[in-house]
């Protein structure tokens, strides 16, 4: 056969067994639209339309928080499989298990897979998360933008002021930082009522008897509320939390770059509150707990309050310790204290290599030395229920008496010493009765018996059968 010929023959050969093999591409899939409903405080509920020519059998959200370092997915509640077919996933903002704060800035897909075994992955889209229903604004520099509502345009420049001062002193001057995780997303709510609906709760107890005038939800997002919080200084409250943000970037790293430590309480809250333009009155519970002995032990410093009689003291005491320490070394030297402890080391071993303590109870015992404290304090009395917040007087009076009531034997002590001699009395004479009456029973068997052994003795064998 020609060669011509033989590749024809060729050709036509691999055009037939391409004709017969199966086809694997896909169905065309369209997703004809995707909606978000806002549902603040508690949902936010992602819906989508979509249209295939084989049944859509699987329906997927992916979806990623800029700046986590993570992503998640979440799938319908229910899905029929069909070749049109509109579906919502649903997902939890502000629950017992999931907290996802507003300021939060969202991309996701869809993702769809058909019958045929082909999958669709559609566009990405974007989200950012705040409270709807306001005419929100912003005002920015490279590093910080302050989201606000209403007329407070001039507030929200302040706060931003506040940022740049903050970042200088405490993160560059302080620390020797850069920011990775920026911007600093700083939402400005009207009033506490407000800001409460987008923060976690810290419990009932707490949050009735403590103002917060604003929170570090995230390490770029802050909430907060325009007025001053125990400083004439309202922007203290942006100092003060962006502090938050310097520490945890300094002392414990980045999400995607975390270090291997933890900062203490007492480190992370006492440096924020030296970010403030003054400390306060923090200062002078401080003061107050010193004069009367009540200052906390260290060992219980590590951990944030959860009696709110004791946040003043412990804001105040923490400021103190985090002074002292810069002030003994100096900024390098705490510099280096929050770099040891984000490479890994306990932070109480990183003070005794950085400032030569011996122990926790050494930095104690010196630290309470230079702010003319006693050396043993006395133990922090607790409210006496959980419901309500009680002072200290009031649980100490009702401690003393509940034990009165229970040493006093009555209302008069003659009443109560008759009452228990003519007890003691009565059961005397029951044991006299019972003796006398055993006595008795005891007689009476044995003359029993003497009777029974007599008409044994002349009474003949009864008779076999």
């Amino acid at each position: 056969m020609p060669r011509v010929a033989l590749t024809f023959f060729a050709a036509l050969v691999a055009s037939l067994s391409l004709m017969a093999a199966p086809s694997t591409a896909s169905a065309e899939t369209v997703i004809e639209s995707s909606a978000l409903v806002n549902g603040y405080p508690a949902t936010l509920t992602f819906k989508v339309t979509a249209r295939a020519d084989s049944d859509i059998t699987d329906v997927t959200l992916n979806y990623a928080i800029k700046g986590r370092g993570t992503s998640a997915l979440d799938k319908p509640k229910n899905l029929t499989p069909a070749r049109n077919l509109s579906t919502e996933v649903v997902i939890q903002v502000n629950s017992s298990s999931n907290y996802i704060p507003v300021g939060s800035d969202f991309t996701y897909h869809w993702e769809i897979t058909t019958a045929d075994g082909g999958t669709y992955r559609g566009p990405d889209l974007e989200f950012f998360f705040l409270p709807p229903g306001k005419d929100w604004k912003n005002v920015s520099n490279e590093f910080m933008t302050v989201y606000y509502h209403g007329d407070r345009e001039n507030i929200a420049s302040a706060y931003l002021k506040a940022g740049v001062e903050t970042y200088e002193r405490i993160g560059k001057q302080l620390y020797n930082i850069t920011l990775k995780q920026i911007p600093v997303k700083v939402i400005m709510f009207a009033d506490e009522s407000e800001s409460d609906l987008a923060r976690p709760g810290s419990g009932s107890t707490y949050d009735s008897a403590v103002t917060t005038c604003g929170t570090k939800v995230e390490i770029d997002i802050i909430l907060l509320i325009p007025v001053t919080c125990g400083t004439p200084d309202r922007t203290d409250t942006l100092r003060h939390e962006f502090a938050h943000t310097l520490n945890e970037t300094a002392g414990e790293g980045v999400p995607g770059e975390r270090g291997l430590g933890k900062l203490p309480s007492w480190m992370d809250e006492g440096a924020a509150v030296y970010a403030q333009s003054v400390p306060g009155e923090f200062e002078s519970d401080f003061a107050s707990a010193v004069r009367s002995g009540r200052l906390i032990p260290f060992s219980q410093m590590a951990v944030p309050t959860s009696n709110p009689n004791q946040v003043g003291v412990f804001y105040g005491q923490s400021w103190a310790m985090v002074s002292y320490l810069i002030n003994k070394g100096g900024p390098e030297a705490y510099s280096r204290l929050m770099a040891t402890i984000k490479a890994g080391k306990r932070y109480d071993q990183a003070i005794s290599e950085v400032y030569g303590f011996a122990d926790l109870n050494a930095f104690e015992s010196a630290f309470k030395s230079a702010v003319g404290a006693p050396q043993q304090t006395s133990p922090t009395v607790r409210p006496t229920t959980a419901a309500t917040p009680t002072p200290r007087a009031q649980a100490s009076a009702t401690a003393t008496r509940t034990s009165a009531a229970a040493a006093s034997p009555g209302a008069g002590d003659d009443d109560s010493v008759g009452r228990g001699t003519i007890v003691i009395g009565g059961i005397a004479v029951l044991f006299l009765l019972a003796a006398v009456f055993a006595l008795l029973i005891s007689l009476m068997m044995a003359n029993n018996r003497k009777s029974s052994a007599g008409n044994s003795r002349g009474s003949p064998p009864p008779e076999s059968r």
